[in-house]
């Protein structure tokens, strides 16, 4: 009986020899040379198993006499999407992903034939590529010696399947939800566990449907700019400064009281002897524990309490142009290069569209670099320093983003795993709460070293972070999630938040300085982040409302700050 129930679900690999070895080959190539975000190459090798024997098993579907031939079609399609990932990768940087599907959609012919000259070369015919494309000749010379498995290794590697489809449940929930999703406004949340689209056709699947699925935002955003319009400008504030952390959960900054020196320069500003020259707000939340969906709240007048989408709203950048401000970006995530590009498609559609960048900004990078601290240089050289035409410059970090070892130089390490007596952490995860506490000193001296290249200006600088994370903050876990409890939302959506005046500014604007200290203590959440720029530059303007305007006293301090538009923070 248990032979019998073994054969019956052995039968997929035995009946199928050469197709399992062949698409297992096919993507293993893919798995092990392609390297995809969020995806474990150790844990996607185990879980393609179980996608292989699914394989196996719709092939049985099929009648004898046309199984063969529904497998060599669907071993050639899996074998050219495998083919043009695997191009993608070399050529780019990058697999398939949705600005690939948008770039093929927006290339006429003449462009296509001059890109494939220009990436196709003799180099790639030693890369990994050309594993990629002997797959096939290795299956048909060794096809005679899969016409059959024998009954013990197809045990092993019925084991091993059964093991993968287990395995793999969390991530195929995850695809599940990714592939179903039908609106622009979903989340979908990532889990370290995850291997996400980790195959070529996963890839395919998901690029084609993201560009679908976002198709009419860059449109409907376009007619937005080209919508905007301001009534007047005052410009109050010549020069505003604002600088984007990333992934920073305010409870590892000594500046709120953290026990480890982690912003010393930060701390020397706010209790500096010419006064309190940095304003350190001290109830401040994210609107969103992720980037896009938090940028959506920030740089532009729609709220979760607003009708209809987002895209239809004023974008904050596009209101400074039109009120003649320059708009200079320095993003260590979105740049218009691809090749260097870290951001996803859902966030490429507002912040990296080429035709709308035109609209938002005058200046930006070309790439990204190891180090934030390379995003001053940036400004330096595409900046003219000593013009006094109105200017917001925008720096956007990477800053604290995972994996946290990477975001700042060796040679800084100031924090070791030894240095941290928490008996319920291994010393592995003590490192990177190290390797945090030491981003976030990093993250320090860049600040620092802006504001010293704005200190002789008549210039305000706001520091406010995308979101926070979790760093094992009295729990064993890190990363970020949706679960809703006080423990795992606090160090996801707590953020620093801060206002700098330099000394010309103060001396020129005593009221708005007093107006920003009377505020510290009033509670504060991101997606009203535009309202107070636009009161600093004076800009007026339809949809600007004062009772969100973090420094006006008509500031609504009751109004409900609902993270990721449904939470209650407070009342949690």
């Amino acid at each position: 009986m248990i032979r019998k129930f073994f054969d019956i679900l052995a039968a997929p690999i035995r009946r199928n020899p050469c197709f399992f070895w062949g698409m297992l080959l096919l993507f293993a190539v893919s798995i092990l040379f392609i390297e995809y975000p969020h995806s474990s190459r150790m844990r996607a090798s185990l879980e393609v198993f179980g996608d292989v024997y699914f394989l196996c098993l719709v092939m049985m579907a099929f009648p004898a006499r046309w199984r063969r031939y529904v497998k060599m079609v669907v071993f050639l399609a899996f074998f050219l999407i495998g083919v043009l990932d695997m191009v993608c990768y070399q050529a780019m940087g990058t697999a398939l992903v949705p600005n690939v599907i948008q770039a093929w959609m927006q290339t006429n012919s003449q462009e296509a034939f001059e890109s494939v000259g220009f990436y196709l070369s003799s180099t790639m015919l030693v890369s990994p590529l050309a594993l990629i494309l002997i797959v096939p000749l290795v299956v048909y010379v060794v096809r005679k010696r899969w016409k059959t498995i024998s009954r013990a290794v197809a045990s092993v590697l019925l084991v091993i399947t059964m093991v993968s489809v287990v395995y793999g449940i969390h991530n195929k929930r995850y695809l599940y939800q990714v592939f179903t999703q039908t609106s622009e406004e979903g989340d979908v949340v990532e889990h370290d566990s995850m291997t996400r689209e980790y195959l070529p056709v996963y890839r395919m699947a998901l690029a084609i449907k993201e560009f679908h699925r976002y198709s009419h935002v860059g449109e409907r955003l376009l007619a937005n700019l080209l919508q905007t319009q301001i009534d007047s400008c005052s410009y109050d504030s010549p020069l505003i400064v604002l600088l984007v952390g990333e992934s920073y959960n305010r409870h590892h900054a000594s500046l709120y009281g953290y026990g480890k020196p982690t912003t010393p320069r930060q701390d020397a500003l706010k209790g500096s002897e010419d006064g309190d020259s940095l304003w350190l707000f001290n109830d401040v939340v994210a609107s969103y524990n992720l980037t896009f969906k938090s940028f959506q709240n920030m740089f532009t007048l729609y709220n979760y309490d607003s009708s209809g989408h987002w895209y239809d709203y004023p974008v904050l950048f596009a209101l400074f142009r039109k009120a003649g401000y320059e708009v200079d970006f320095f993003s260590n995530q979105y740049t218009l290069d691809k090749r260097t590009a870290f951001s996803d498609y859902c966030e490429d559609v507002f912040m990296n569209n080429m035709e709308l960048s035109g609209y938002l900004f005058d200046k930006r990078n070309a790439m990204s670099h190891p180090l934030d601290g390379q995003l001053l240089q940036d400004y330096y050289q595409q900046c003219d320093t000593s013009s006094a035409a109105p200017r917001l410059v925008v720096f956007h970090f990477l800053g604290l983003h995972t994996d946290f070892k990477k975001r700042y130089p060796e040679d800084q390490t100031i924090f070791r795993a030894s240095d941290y007596e928490r008996p319920d952490l291994t010393e592995e995860e003590k490192g990177v709460l190290a390797d945090y506490d030491n981003a976030v000193a990093y993250n320090d001296k860049v600040v620092g070293d802006i504001i010293d290249a704005f200190r002789q200006k008549e210039a305000i600088i706001i520091y406010v972070p995308d979101h926070g994370e979790l760093v094992y903050d009295g729990c064993r876990e890190a990363g970020r999630n949706l679960q809703r409890t006080k423990k795992y939302v606090v160090p996801q959506f707590d953020i620093p938040f801060w206002i700098y005046a330099t000394e010309c500014y103060r001396q020129s604007h005593e009221q708005v300085c007093r107006q920003i200290s009377s505020a510290v203590d009033r509670p504060f959440m991101t997606d009203d982040l535009p309202h107070l720029l636009l009161y600093l530059a004076g800009i007026h303007c339809q949809g600007y409302q004062p009772d969100r305007n973090l420094i006006d006293p008509r500031f609504n301090v009751h109004r409900k700050r609902m993270i990721c538009g449904e939470i209650d923070y407070d009342a949690m």
